[in-house]
C-alpha cells in the first residue's frame, strides 16, 4: 500500500513540474513521503524498485527547479516563505526534503547510480 501511495506522490511532483501553476507539494507532503518510505521493506521486487527510482527522479526534477528559483531570485533567498503562511507545514516542499528522499532511496535500497543523475542535475544548474 505504501508503494502505491508513493506512486501518487511521484505523479503529483511530475504534475507540479509540468504545470507550475498547479498545486505545490508542501513540507507536510514531504513528511508523508518519509513515513511511507519507512514502511517499505528493505528488499523489494524490481517493479517496486522502479517506483522508488521514479520518486527519486521526480525529486531530482523538483530539486532542479527549486535550485534555479533560488539562484535567480536573491530576495527570495532572504525571505524563503514569500507568499506562504508562516507555519512550517504549509511551506513549499524544500530542497532539503528532496535530498532526504533521494538519499533514502539511494542508501536504503542501494540505488547508488542515482548519485550520477544528481551530479548531472547539479552541473546543469
Amino acid at each position: 500500500m505504501s508503494l502505491h501511495l508513493l506512486m501518487y506522490f511521484t505523479h503529483w511532483i511530475n504534475q507540479q513540474l509540468s504545470y507550475p501553476s498547479s498545486s505545490q507539494l508542501t513540507e507536510t507532503h514531504a513528511r508523508w513521503i518519509f513515513v511511507l518510505l519507512s514502511r517499505i521493506e528493505d528488499h523489494i521486487a524490481a517493479d517496486d524498485m522502479s517506483l522508488l527510482r521514479n520518486l527519486a527522479r521526480a525529486c531530482l526534477g523538483l530539486l532542479k527547479v527549486l535550485i534555479l528559483q533560488r539562484s535567480m531570485s536573491v530576495e527570495l533567498e532572504e525571505q524563503p516563505n514569500v507568499g506562504h503562511s508562516n507555519e512550517k507545514c504549509n511551506e513549499v516542499m524544500a530542497e532539503r526534503s528532496c535530498w532526504i528522499i533521494i538519499s533514502a532511496v539511494v542508501g536504503v535500497w542501494g540505488q547508488r547510480d542515482l548519485w550520477m543523475d544528481a551530479e548531472a542535475m547539479l552541473e546543469s544548474c
